[in-house]
């Protein structure tokens, strides 16, 4: 009767045990982002997919994730969603990178190489490639006190104008707006930049103030660009890397490991759907704009974009002298991006690692 007892309880301890091992883990987060849905397909897709598939591949492994989303600056404003996520305001933030040219200035490495590539896919991976094997990437993000699940990029930069620019010589006296680190690309050119945003193009270039705009056709359909400027000129900047999603080390290191791989895995995915959906944006923007009153389509050939190539200075160069003087690999950085784009069979009208 003992030894019945005995096992009776032991194969309880030993359900029970099971059953705890079983039992379905909750767990609370927050995402958030500056910029509504709706202007920002990436982040769009980070909605739409990515937090719906965590959520399935999570219930696979008994986690509940109970999720609370924030987009359009309702929780953090534009530009502060790195620090938010570093205070833990935020679990999971959406930040695009290009805001933080000194906090995060290894990953502008594809704004200080235009003429490079107009894959966006192939931008990308370079990244990745950049974050995998130099540490000093990782060590940005470690600064804030944020994980860095993967990052998305946006469709080459074009120049839409009031009248045609065909040829390099056009520019001349022309003034052309665009913003951040895009201003760089005017340099030594026969235009005068002017700083601005993607917000004010529009009424920008209508009124007369500006006789032009740098900026994604992706955002042709959304923001209706060639109703103020209908001459495209794709000159071919090329495609950027733009934006990354981070999470708080702090929540990062309370979550379950089966977690952190499913969002590991699925932050990966995610970069790699987004920067494919840019990349057929972009295309279908370029494709739209003739269908505007007046809207043409113009295309540099590579004759056209080595003079403004040429005549600009080696931003590259400049670049990752100043970081390399900073203590940072600039140098190492833009041979090895410049490195995996030729990798792949491109030739950059310029080769600013070079010259």
């Amino acid at each position: 009767m003992r030894n019945i007892v005995i096992r009776l309880a032991c194969a309880f301890s030993a359900a029970l045990a099971a059953s705890n091992a079983y039992a379905q883990q909750e767990v609370n987060l927050t995402v958030a982002a500056g910029q509504a849905l709706r202007a920002l397909p990436p982040l769009a897709l980070l909605s739409e997919w990515w937090v719906p598939e965590v959520t399935k591949r999570a219930q696979a492994v008994n986690i509940k994730i109970n999720w609370k989303e924030a987009y359009a600056g309702s929780l953090l404003k534009p530009t502060m969603v790195l620090e938010g996520t570093r205070d833990g305001i935020t679990d999971v933030g959406f930040e695009p990178t290009i805001f933080h040219p000194d906090k995060l200035p290894l990953e502008q490495v594809s704004f200080v190489t235009p003429f490079t590539t107009s894959d966006v896919v192939l931008v990308g991976k370079a990244l990745e490639h950049l974050h995998r094997t130099i540490p000093e990437y990782t060590a940005q993000y470690d600064k804030y006190n944020v994980v860095r699940l993967a990052g998305s990029s946006y469709d080459s930069y074009e120049l839409f104008t009031t009248t045609p620019v065909k040829t390099f010589e056009d520019l001349k006296g022309k003034k052309i707006a665009t913003a951040g680190a895009a201003l760089q690309w005017l340099r030594g050119t026969p235009a005068a930049p002017v700083q601005s945003n993607m917000m004010l193009y529009y009424n920008s270039a209508k009124t007369g103030v500006i006789d032009g705009f740098i900026i994604f056709p992706s955002a042709v359909k959304g923001m209706k660009y060639p109703e103020a400027a209908p001459n495209l000129t794709v000159v071919g900047f090329g495609a950027q890397y733009a934006a990354a999603l981070l999470v708080n080390k702090n929540s990062w290191a309370k979550l379950p490991p089966a977690l952190q791989k499913i969002m590991r895995e699925t932050a990966v995915e995610w970069g790699a759907k987004a920067d494919a959906m840019m990349q057929s944006l972009g295309d279908d923007g370029i494709k739209a704009t003739p269908g505007f009153p007046n809207g043409q389509v113009f295309r540099f050939d590579r004759k056209e974009q080595q003079k403004w190539a040429s005549a600009m200075p080696n931003i590259a160069k400049e670049w990752a002298e100043r970081l390399d003087k900073q203590g940072l690999p600039g140098s190492k950085a833009l041979a090895a991006y410049m490195a995996e784009v030729r990798k792949a069979g491109v030739s950059p009208v310029r080769d600013w690692d070079k010259n």
